[in-house]
């Protein structure tokens, strides 16, 4: 297994992974679409040196990724914050530790990056990624409450 930077012809093939998270996630959350399908997203990001996107490789096939970016600071935080945007490793990849090097290679990026901070939204039912989360030392910091007004 290889980690590197996405290139610009990665982009669509990256974008069909996040097809496939959101799929994904729709078992955790019923408000998401899961017909929405992502095109054109992250031809948008490669160049950005506040995003990062990373690709597993095995034998010159993509099989996961990570999209994180540099947050903007802003008055109320005294620290800039990276945040893990999106995690997705290909159904017969998982379970092999392509996720926990994606996150090895973010967090080096993001120390490069002189922020000492990772952010990381987790649907509440998804225990594996909550558990592949922990395993790499994120806590809960803070947790999003929802009302549905019937």
């Amino acid at each position: 297994m290889k980690i590197r930077k996405a290139i610009l012809k990665d982009a669509p093939k990256l974008n069909h992974f996040l097809t496939l998270l959101i799929r994904d996630e729709k078992q955790y959350n019923n408000d998401i679409n899961e017909n929405f399908v992502v095109t054109n997203m992250y031809e948008n990001y490669i160049d950005d040196p506040t995003k990062i996107l990373l690709v597993a490789e095995e034998n010159k096939t993509i099989t996961g990724y990570l999209y994180g970016f540099i947050q903007d600071s802003d008055a109320t935080s005294n620290h800039k914050i990276a945040q893990l945007d999106a995690l997705y490793v290909l159904e017969n990849y998982r379970h092999q530790g392509i996720a926990k090097e994606l996150i090895h290679n973010f967090k080096n990026w993001v120390l490069n990056n002189n922020i000492s901070k990772i952010e990381v939204n987790v649907c509440s039912q998804n225990y594996q990624a909550k558990n592949l989360y922990i395993k790499e030392d994120f806590i809960t910091t803070k947790e999003t409450m929802t009302l549905e007004i019937k």
